[in-house]
Order: structure tokens, then sequence, then C-alpha cells
């Protein structure tokens, strides 16, 4: 149907579209401007009176903020999705789609080239680097296409007596690969992986580590963009541990709780969101101080994180700031997720309208890990606005940090 025959046949003009889309999800009016970086004078007027709903850029923002694909429910025609251009793609990239596909269309004839004692070691190393490093992607990026190949042939070759046990060892292989694509925003690789630990983790028959490559599921779908989908994932993941009995078992809950927190934040179901950071709070108290799980890093640092990026995410911006400042960094034990975390706090600080802080906050991510931040579509987002809204060559360290991101 052409755009004109459609207007004519829906009495709603933009503004009160965008009203009504808001009231039906349950968002307030300042939690949503805070969302678009606005004031809650500016959404009501484009509300009421339409102002700002001509420029479309205004419109997708408002619309990837509601949780919706894309903004065409809007304006009334078809768009495409809103997405983030300019990430680059890694250069281990290539080489780790390959070596999942060599790796079992072309087996080694001979079998293995290690043992699975072997291989368990440097997949713990390779775990260690990842969580200490400041150049994880680098590190990871160059063991992943061996690490995949030695272990799709320990389990191609494992007698049955060990084929249990070779799968778990798979599947933490495959969690490696996931956490790469991922944090690369190579989503569709992430994906591949993702499905890969799955059917390993099933082959395994191990319960808790089917409900382990579940979180890592729930995280490639907050990385597709399906919030709904992750929360569903994770919540649908935790009926998979058995208990909590131990500090691990009660930690992997608390790690699911946050992603399906997360999931229902951005479909606007700020209740639930809530509920069950709640959920997963209460976990973190009952665990001894200090404790953090092996893969999930869930500890009470981590809680505290995921608190701030929930507030980010249901528009409280300055509620966000504010956790943030009380929050202390050092807890948290992962360099990548340090990061991680500063680039959250400069989004609180962008949405809040503290333009001051928001580059302190992005050059403290870059001190934690400088991979973080140049594949990360959020910092790009932010070091852009920061661009427009100043004049680099007056601000070395902004001047410097457009230059890594290679922004013009």
């Amino acid at each position: 149907m052409p755009s004109s025959e459609k207007r004519s046949a829906d009495p709603l003009t933009t503004g009160e579209r965008v009203k009504w889309h808001r009231e039906r999800r349950g968002v307030p009016r300042k939690a949503l401007a805070e969302l678009v970086g606005r004031s809650e004078e500016w959404l009501r007027l484009l509300e009421v009176e339409g102002r700002g709903a001509e420029r479309l850029s205004n419109l997708v923002n408002i619309a990837h903020a509601l949780g919706m694909s894309d903004a065409s429910t809007l304006v009334g025609f078809d768009l495409r999705p809103r997405s983030t251009p300019g990430v680059p793609e890694h250069p281990a990239v290539a080489e780790v789609r390959l070596a999942l596909s060599l790796a079992l269309l072309a087996p080694a004839a001979d079998g293995p080239r290690c043992t699975m004692r072997s291989l368990q070691e440097r997949v713990q190393h390779a775990w260690n680097g990842w969580r200490m490093s400041r150049a994880q992607y680098i590190a990871l990026g160059a063991v992943l296409p061996d690490l995949l190949t030695d272990a799709i042939a320990l389990a191609h070759w494992a007698p049955e007596i060990e084929r249990r046990a070779a799968h778990k060892l798979l599947t933490h292989v495959y969690l490696l690969a996931q956490r790469f694509a991922f944090c690369v925003s190579a989503t569709s690789l992430a994906t591949r992986c993702t499905d890969r630990a799955l059917l390993a983790a099933d082959q395994a028959d191990d319960p808790e580590l089917l409900a382990l490559a579940g979180w890592a599921a729930a995280m490639t779908s907050l990385a597709a963009d399906e919030p709904g989908e992750a929360a569903a994932i994770a919540l649908c993941a935790r009926e998979h541990v058995p208990g909590t009995s131990t500090p691990r078992e009660a930690a992997l809950r608390g790690s699911l709780l946050l992603f399906a927190a997360i999931g229902a934040a951005r479909v606007c179901r700020p209740g639930d969101a809530w509920r069950y950071w709640d959920e997963a709070a209460t976990i973190a108290e009952q665990l001894h101080h200090g404790y953090q799980h092996p893969h999930t890093q869930f500890s009470s640092a981590n809680v505290a994180v995921y608190g701030v990026a929930l507030h980010v995410e249901t528009g409280n911006a300055i509620v966000a700031a504010d956790e943030a400042a009380r929050l202390d960094p050092s807890e948290i034990p992962s360099t990548n997720r340090r990061a991680q975390h500063f680039i959250d706090v400069a989004r609180s600080h962008h949405r809040a309208g503290n333009a001051a802080q928001v580059l302190p906050a992005l050059l403290a991510s870059v001190a934690e890990s400088r991979e973080t931040i140049v594949y990360s579509s959020d910092a790009r987002d932010l070091v852009l606005a920061q661009v427009r809204a100043s004049k680099p060559e007056q601000v070395p360290q902004l001047a410097q940090l457009a230059q890594l991101l290679d922004i013009a």
C-alpha cells in the first residue's frame, strides 16, 4: 500500500502514535525522554504538537528505546532497522569461522593432536587471559582456531568411556569462541558458536553445563537485538540448574536472572526487570564475600554493575550515574567487564545531560581495555555525539579517541 494511502487510513498523527506505543508499553514520558537523550518537555511537544516528528532520526531513536525493531509503525511506511555502522571486523573472525567448519569437514585422519588434559590446561589459560589481559581480543583470537580444531577432534575420536568428558571440554571451547564473537560484535559467528555449545552440552549430558550454554545463548540474543528472546532463554536455562546447594549453582542462577532482567528492561517491562535483579541480588548476598562464578563472573560487584545498566535501560540515567559513583570498579575482576562498565557509565552521563562526564568515563574504559571500546557500538555512538558537540582539535583526548575509533 502506498504510504499516502496508509496515512489517509490512519487518523493518528506520528506524535499520537508515539504516545500510544509509549503508554501501551507502560513507559513514563520522562523515562523515554532520557533514553533518547532529550527532555521530558521535548517529548511532550513531539507527542502533542508533532515538533521533531519530521526528523526520521528522532523517530528511529524512539522506536529503538521502546524495544521496537524499527520505526515503521511510528511513521507509517517501511524503514530499515536502526544500526550502528563502523564497528570493524576483528581480523581473527574469519579464521575462527573457518575453523568451525574445517574441523568437522576435514578431521585429522590420524586422531587428535593433544590429550584432554593438555587441552584443558590451554582452555583454562585462555580463560585467565581473557579476564586479565588488556588486549584480550587479540590474545583469544590468536588461540581460538587451534583450540576449536583440537577440541572438535578430541570429541570426534573419543572412546565411549571418555565421550561425555570430551564434549564437556568441547562445550567450554565453544563458549570461549562465543564470548569472543559477542565482544567483537560478530553476531552471526556468536550465534553459530552458541548453537554448537548447546549441542555439545547436551551430548555431555550435563544439566549445569547446558544452563551455562543457555546463559551464552541469552547473551547472543541480546547482541542480536532480541531482548525478549534473551529473557525467555535465560529463564528457561535457569530450570536446568540442578539447584542452589553449591555457590557455583546459585551464582549461575543469579547470572541467568541478570540477563533476564536486561532483556525485560529492553522490552519495556521494568517491573519484571527489577524483580529479576532483586532475586539475583539476594543470591549474591548469600554467597561468601569475594566469590565469583568462574565463567559468568557473577558476584556482588557484578550485580551492582548490572544495577547501573538497568537504570540506564529503564530511563533512570541520573540514578544510574549516582549508583556508578558509589561502585568500586576494582571489585570487578575482569578488565573487559570493567571497560564495559565505564561505557555504561558514559551512557548514563550522556542521558542525564552530564556532557562533561562522558569523555572521562570513555577514557576510563580505554584505560581498562583498549579493545573493548573499539568494538562497542554504544561507545562509538557516544564518541560521535561528543565530536559533533565540540571541536575535537581543541580537546586532544577526544581527538585521540576519535582517531582510535576511526571517526572523522
